[in-house]
């Protein structure tokens, strides 16, 4: 399966959207599937330096089979800005 080249600022507004329209925080894996990519180094790079600039929250989490993870959800002053009610 051959991974769509594309600019690394689209990829980083379409995660910023992913996030944003969902009803709950997502995980990882969640995020790269509705990219229709592969879990990379380098997204996971551009999921925590969004954390890092604060447009995403990180939340670590033990899922049901004791396995520890991150679920990312967008922060309120980005909500706003994505134009998605708090």
């Amino acid at each position: 399966m051959s991974q769509d080249h594309r600019p690394r600022s689209e990829t980083r507004q379409l995660m910023i959207d992913i996030v944003a329209r969902s009803e709950r925080p997502l995980t990882r894996t969640e995020i790269v599937n509705r990219l229709n990519r592969k879990k990379t180094p380098h997204l996971i790079n551009m999921m925590d330096a969004l954390v890092d600039e604060g447009v995403f929250r990180r939340t670590i989490v033990t899922f049901n089979n004791g396995v520890t993870g991150y679920e990312y959800s967008i922060t309120r002053g980005s909500r706003a800005r994505v134009g998605h009610p708090s």
